[in-house]
């Protein structure tokens, strides 16, 4: 019994550990989760070193750090092992940590302690809510300092400044990028709409002739909508554009007036009453009003690339010895 007590305290302990560590994936920034798992990695090779170098009477490969039956496991064949199963890759990581941070030195490229508050903060703010205790919590539950996380945050400033100095955005690409990508600017065309979705054309018609019976829209959608993700907001789906919806439910909506409820609209998912609330006309915008955006997306839309690129140029031109190596 008290075997089974024990089993069932580990798989408790595994779920939670992987429930945080699902919790941390869905609340960092991309960019950041990124650096959080380096900084996970590099912990691992940290450790090995630790225990290989720590000094010591004896050498440290020479300990025991475990016997079964009586017969020793040598700290050595420790190291080895956890060598083989990930320590190459952590120390890869470190490698092209330290790569870029000599790279931003010699290039006199700098994260002030400002813009590194403010990039903490702006990460607060939008995947916490501003709520510092709850950052600095999951933080704790994963394991991770708040010290190392803001060289982390750091790192990650010090890359995006790196990928600037590497991105050609002079007004003349700048121009060029919008005009191929002018749809990705300005405003388009878009319809607010709600909508009823059921199973069988039946239905569809029942709730057609409620509607023209004066039934309420958002009470009918809460009643009849098999669409749970917004059958409790009355159907309510925003605002869209073209491209957002299945051709047939688009069609519908483009061509409905602002108040006009749709005929039962067929599509995949079933059969759909769209009702639509506002529209609003596409306006194209000038390039010298969107100057800023067009830049950022630029950096967006390049950054993976030439922060790889400037990665290997640094890895071939680099002195490196892996002392490591059997």
């Amino acid at each position: 019994m008290e075997e089974n007590d024990k089993q069932m305290e580990k798989e408790m302990e595994k779920e939670e550990k992987k429930t945080i560590g699902e919790n941390m994936q869905n609340v960092l920034k991309p960019q950041f989760l990124l650096g959080v798992i380096a900084f996970l990695a590099v912990a691992v090779i940290v450790l090995i070193v630790m225990l290989v170098q720590q000094p010591s009477a004896k050498t440290m490969q020479g300990q025991a750090v475990a016997t079964v039956n009586g017969e020793p496991i040598m700290q050595d064949q420790l190291f080895d092992a956890m060598y083989a199963q990930g320590g190459r890759e952590a120390l890869d990581q470190l490698i092209t940590r330290q790569l870029i941070f000599q790279l931003a030195e010699s290039e006199g490229i700098a994260v002030s302690e400002d813009e590194l508050e403010e990039e903490i903060r702006s990460i607060v703010d939008e995947s916490f809510q501003g709520d510092q205790e709850q950052f600095e919590m999951v933080l704790e539950q994963y394991g991770i300092s708040f010290d190392a996380f803001k060289e982390d945050a750091r790192l990650n400033l010090l890359v995006r400044k790196v990928a600037m100095d590497n991105i050609d955005t002079s007004d003349e690409e700048a121009r060029r990028f919008f005009e191929e990508h002018s749809y990705m600017f300005g405003q388009e065309e878009e319809v607010e709409a709600r909508h009823i979705l059921v199973e069988s054309e039946a239905e569809a018609d029942e709730v057609v002739a409620l509607l023209g019976e004066g039934e309420d829209f958002a009470a009918l959608a809460e009643e009849y909508s098999t669409d749970l993700s917004n059958k409790d907001d009355g159907g309510y789906l925003g605002f869209f554009g073209r491209g957002m919806m299945v051709d047939e439910f688009e069609e519908a909506a483009f061509s409905l007036e602002i108040g006009e409820t749709s005929a039962p609209v067929e599509t995949s998912f079933g059969f759909h009453i769209i009702e639509v609330l506002d529209k609003s006309e596409a306006e194209e915008v000038a390039y010298e009003d969107v100057r800023a955006e067009v830049e950022e997306l630029m950096v967006e839309q390049n950054i993976t690339t030439v922060i790889n690129e400037v990665v290997q140029s640094l890895h071939e031109e680099a002195e490196i010895e892996f002392l490591l190596e059997q």
